[in-house]
């Protein structure tokens, strides 16, 4: 009978982890923010309020896409593992840093975080559409045109140029 209990107990603990992985975020408000998934926010740079807010809402992962000294009002990535957060920094300053390391690298990151809730922002979320693009096409294989939309659907706007010249280069 107690082994029973046990089993039993952990099928349900088992279960509820499934479930807990499965929950959708309630994702705080914030201005010029899109959800192209349920797990995923992309937004321009976030304030420590608005990180604070992305935490109780259950999000685990901060994905930074600006460059290095291009933000220095605060550390962001002090706040964030403060908030017991997971912070990853793809740094991209210009066009020219949107080379396959750099979409290498975004790749593993988000294969890394996998299905959890992460924010992801560079200051409009045009980098990260470009991340998104090029990853389409470099490593997953879309064509051009749907390698674009997807970045677009991720905020990639002004980047849209150089990214259709890297991606006709192929």
């Amino acid at each position: 009978m107690k082994t029973k209990i046990v089993s039993l107990l952990g099928v349900l603990l088992l279960l509820g982890a499934c479930a807990t992985t499965q929950e959708t975020v309630r994702w705080p408000e914030i201005d010029g923010a899109h959800t192209p998934a349920s797990n995923r926010m992309i937004i321009g740079q976030p304030t420590p309020a608005e990180l604070v807010a992305a935490e109780r809402a259950g999000v685990q992962h901060v994905v930074n896409a600006r460059d290095i000294g291009e933000f220095e009002a605060w550390d962001e990535g002090e706040l964030v593992d403060s908030l017991a957060m997971t912070y990853h920094r793809v740094p991209i300053g210009s066009a020219d840093d949107l080379d396959r390391e750099a979409v290498a690298a975004f790749d593993r990151i988000l294969a890394e975080i996998g299905d959890a809730p992460a924010l992801l922002h560079c200051a409009s979320g045009n980098r990260i559409g470009a991340l998104y693009a090029l990853r389409a096409a470099w490593i997953q294989g879309e064509d051009a045109e749907s390698a674009i939309e997807i970045g677009k659907a991720r905020g990639l706007t002004s980047l849209e140029a150089p990214v259709r010249e890297k991606l006709a280069d192929e």
